[in-house]
């Protein structure tokens, strides 16, 4: 038992049966009995005992980082160093190992895989030198895979099975020594630009949505855009996605689109008036940061971008109020993420405020997210952490994120924390 009190009240007889071992660490312990307390043991020791040995071969196991300095906890990534300390095995004698993840019942213990980085074959034995011996490892992918199967979902515990000729025994002893493992956290900051009140696209939206295109196509030339602006980072990398509405030529194998709709991907073709309705693709706050910084937009980190968004509304355009959103997600979740921002940089492809011509800030924003919570498995794990295909406007994900909660292990179901970085200016008119 780790923490926690136990109660024990009988108004009677209380009587318990062990029949193999009982073993108890408490920092306090008090009993106390009306008449007679008796023990029976065939050996009785006060003071401060050590921990008895294991079993005839194997005195104790434990878990340290790389420096031996003892552990707990390690996060996959991590470089590790499972020790025991042996009697009667001679030097240069070697035990037999083999790491498990603990599903609380044996035949349900998944096992990892150890591959010797320098014979390339699975390493299954540990050399004994003084009484002790370790096996080191970096925990990676196989680690990350056992995790994804488990039934513990956010973690494993972790624990080595070793082998000397007719004794194998589960170290550590105590299962509260296992080795809890899990994946790295990754913040993940969304950055939601409101429309401001004084801004046309608002009847252009609702005139979408009420299926008027030509009406809501109108607008929508006349007016920036699609007002407001999606934004996210993955840690501190950060990404977006906008028009690049300036007449010029533009190659059609970087952005992976046919231009001037010859059947091909190949050319090189002037644009003379590339509209929101259809236009190439390009970072946005990230490409007018990354000019002010003298870096280039994939070099754009969240902190330039907050800096960039407290300048008055007259240098940047941005004059909505601007919200962020923070939730944590697992490493691995997070790199889902990542892929598809670093093929959309590799490949702009076209942008435009309708989503069956390209793709625009809100979306991009939005198919990313989804690379990590797809709707088939987000729902049948009864996860929150879904944005419908029909949210295709910033105040749309506002609201869809307000609902996400972190995946982490040390940020479990925490709701999403919205926080308003930046007031609608009040000197913009529309």
């Amino acid at each position: 038992m780790a923490g926690g009190t136990i109660t024990r009240i009988a108004l009677g007889g209380s009587s318990t049966l062990v029949e193999e071992n009982f073993t108890g660490f408490y920092d306090t312990l008090a009993m106390s009995a009306g008449e007679n307390n008796a023990f029976k043991a065939s050996t009785t020791n006060h003071g401060k005992p050590d921990q008895p040995p294991a079993g005839k071969f194997f005195v104790k196991g434990w878990w340290t980082d790389a420096k031996d300095k003892p552990i707990k906890e390690a996060v996959i990534g991590d470089t590790i160093r499972f020790h025991i300390q042996t009697q009667n095995i001679k030097d240069d004698e070697k035990v037999n190992f083999t790491v498990y993840e603990w599903d609380n019942l044996k035949w349900m213990n998944d096992k990892l895989e150890l591959t010797d980085k320098d014979t390339g074959k699975e390493s299954t034995t540990i050399t004994i030198k003084g009484g002790k011996g370790y096996v080191e490892w970096t925990t990676g992918e196989a680690s990350r895979a056992l995790l994804n199967e488990s039934l513990e979902g956010n973690e494993l515990e972790m624990f080595v099975e070793c082998t000397y000729k007719d004794e194998q025994l589960d170290l550590p002893v105590n299962t509260w020594d296992y080795l809890i493992l899990y994946e790295k956290e990754v913040l993940i900051t969304v950055i939601v630009e409101l429309p401001h009140s004084h801004y046309t696209f608002g009847k252009a939206a609702k005139a979408a949505w009420e299926k008027q295109w030509d009406e809501a196509q109108t607008m929508a030339v006349n007016s920036l855009g699609l007002a407001g602006h999606s934004a996210m980072s993955i840690g501190e990398r950060y990404f977006d996605y906008g028009p690049d509405n300036r007449p010029g030529t533009y190659s059609e194998k970087d952005y992976d689109v046919d231009f001037n709709k010859d059947g091909d991907k190949d050319d090189d073709v002037y644009l003379a008036s590339p509209s929101y309705m259809d236009s190439p693709g390009r970072p946005w706050w990230g490409e007018n940061v990354a000019k002010k910084l003298g870096i280039k937009p994939t070099d754009v980190k969240l902190n330039q971008v907050l800096d960039y968004i407290k300048l008055k509304w007259q240098l940047t355009g941005i004059y909505g109020e601007v919200h962020t959103i923070e939730f944590y997600v697992k490493e691995s979740e997070a790199h889902k993420m990542i892929i598809w921002w670093e093929e959309r940089y590799k490949h702009l492809k076209v942008y435009s405020v309708f989503p069956w011509t390209g793709e625009q800030c809100t979306t991009a924003v939005k198919t990313a997210i989804q690379q990590a919570f797809p709707f088939k498995i987000t729902q049948l794990l009864g996860g929150k952490n879904w944005i419908p295909d029909t949210t295709q406007a910033p105040a749309g994900l506002l609201e869809d994120l307000k609902s996400f909660v972190s995946t982490s292990k040390k940020h479990a179901s925490a709701l999403a924390k919205n926080k308003i970085i930046k007031e609608e200016s009040k000197d913009f008119k529309g």
